[in-house]
């Protein structure tokens, strides 16, 4: 049996591509930046928020080439690749599979207007039936019905439709294909049949896309293998198996190995992801994406900003954090989860709503901080964002409890996760064990997990989790706070109803 398996996140800012061997142990990392695309007024006013596609193959090829060297492993000892992305946002590439536009991420937001005018057309309400989610305008349907209205240049020479990580397999395979957990979450799939449908191509006006729509297959199925062409680019052997992966969302659960009833993956990363796998559908979701199996739902609830807000932060009021990192040769990060390992919800009155990013609370909510006066120290600030990133945590995990999810543990994946002071919090905030698996990129392990299944490697993801998944560490919920975080909780949910009339004016 083959020794190694290759597991590709591709991230909205970042790809990262790690070598496991089929313990879940890893060999080798790399990754590099993506090329986004320079704001300018204009795009930011219209809500564009791109990133080059090319860019992304360039950085996957790179991190795959750097990752084999590194290891020093021959690369026909490798089983499989397996990929995963963000979802929503669009690649489109035209008949001859170029990108004919700039890829669109997720929190793009030019089709804000589409969503207005599906409202008024009632075929939002529809829409949201086919898909079991809410749609949002981020997603491939509204932005190419805005290509459709805005430029038909671009729209008349669509061939297919992509998500990042399609893009990413028909470069390695030159196989045109799609999963139906990655499509079915991003609002392309009937999940009363998890297929494709011309109802709702017709609803989002853009029927013609229809036959635009890429092969549907299971996420640990192989989509193609590896061409002469992409081997002289990454170093990977011709003819090695690709699965077809998966949104990088279900691939952290699968990293994390937390399929079982009653456990919550929390990605706290640039978004704010909660999700549950079940064997229900849950109405006024997010999404209810195809999960693990057949009759599997991974039900979630989700905005667009979790630990980015504290990125933002550290870029934009970082400065005092970061003069006593270089004054210490620490990492502003560690000054950062100091302050908030001092501070305890009774010693501060601020609070902060960590909506920097699109989809949000609500289409016009922007981040804000309340209780500030001249006494207000910095500590009191940074606490107050850690603490308001958790709360929209809760906010979420709390939809999914009073829709009758059973959740009695949480398994929290992003890069919050390697700060034990963040993971504390989470479990004082939320009152449930939250556990850390034992490994920095749980989403690529998720995709190689599932590449093993694809190829054998595993007999199941059951024999995957068994085998490649450990937990690192457990942080057991404290009380001693309870009744500072709820007082506080409450107040901030006060505040974010409090400001709906406002962003309902703008």
């Amino acid at each position: 049996m083959k020794k190694y398996l290759l597991g590709i996140d591709a991230g909205s800012s970042s790809v990262k591509s790690v070598l496991f061997d089929t313990k879940g142990n890893a060999l080798a990392s790399a990754s590099e930046q993506n090329r986004r695309v320079e704001v300018t007024e204009e795009s930011r006013r219209l809500g564009f928020e791109e990133v080059d596609a090319d860019g992304i193959w360039d950085s996957t090829k790179n991190c795959i080439h750097e990752v084999i060297r590194k290891s020093g492993i021959d690369a026909s000892e490798i089983a499989a690749v397996g990929i995963c992305s963000f979802g929503n946002g669009v690649l489109i590439v035209d008949e001859n599979g170029r990108p004919n536009a700039k890829g669109a991420l997720s929190q793009d937001y030019r089709a804000a207007k589409i969503l207005e005018k599906y409202q008024q057309e009632g075929s939002l309400e529809k829409i949201n039936k086919i898909i079991a989610g809410t749609l949002f305008a981020g997603e491939p349907g509204p932005i190419l019905r805005w290509y459709k209205e805005n430029r038909p240049d671009i729209y008349s020479h669509i061939g297919s439709i992509l998500l990042c990580k399609d893009y990413l397999i028909y470069k390695l395979t030159g196989e045109l294909s799609a999963d139906i957990n990655c499509f079915g979450g991003s609002a392309l799939l009937d999940l009363s049949t998890f297929q494709y449908s011309r109802e709702l191509m017709d609803l989002f006006g853009i029927p013609e896309m229809y036959d635009k729509l890429p092969k549907l297959r299971e996420s640990a199925s192989i989509a193609g293998t590896v061409t002469e062409k992409a081997a002289g680019y990454t170093g990977l052997s011709v003819g090695t198996p690709v699965a077809a992966g998966m949104m990088d969302i279900l691939a952290c659960l699968v990293g994390a190995g937390a399929a079982d009833e009653g456990v919550v993956t929390i990605v706290a990363g640039t978004w704010c992801i909660n999700e549950t796998q079940s064997t229900k559908i849950i109405p006024g979701a997010s999404a209810n994406q195809p999960s693990l199996g057949k009759g599997l739902y991974l039900n979630c609830s989700y905005t667009g900003a979790s630990a980015i807000n504290f990125d933002w932060f550290g870029k934009a009021l970082g400065g005092t954090a970061r003069m006593e990192a270089v004054k210490r040769s620490v990492s502003h990060y560690d000054v950062l989860d100091e302050m908030i390992g001092q501070m305890s919800p009774d010693q501060t009155e601020v609070l902060f709503h960590p909506f920097v990013a699109q989809p949000s609370v609500h289409p016009n909510a922007k981040a804000n901080f309340f209780n500030i006066d001249q006494n207000t120290s910095y500590r009191e600030v940074v606490y107050a964002v850690a603490e308001g990133i958790v709360f929209l945590h809760k906010w979420h995990i709390d939809f999914l409890r009073n829709a009758g999810c059973r959740i009695t543990s949480a398994r929290l994946t992003g890069g919050i996760a390697k700060s034990p002071v963040w993971a504390q919090l989470f479990a004082d905030i939320l009152q449930i064990p939250v556990e850390v698996v034992d490994c920095d990129e749980v989403g690529a392990l998720g995709a190689a997990i599932t590449a093993g299944v694809g190829a054998k490697t595993y007999q199941d993801y059951q024999d995957g989790f068994r085998q490649a998944v450990r937990i690192r560490e457990r942080f057991n919920p404290s009380s001693r706070y309870l009744p500072d975080f709820e007082v506080r909780y409450r107040e901030w949910e006060h505040l974010m109803r409090c400001l709906k009339p406002y962003w309902d004016a703008k």
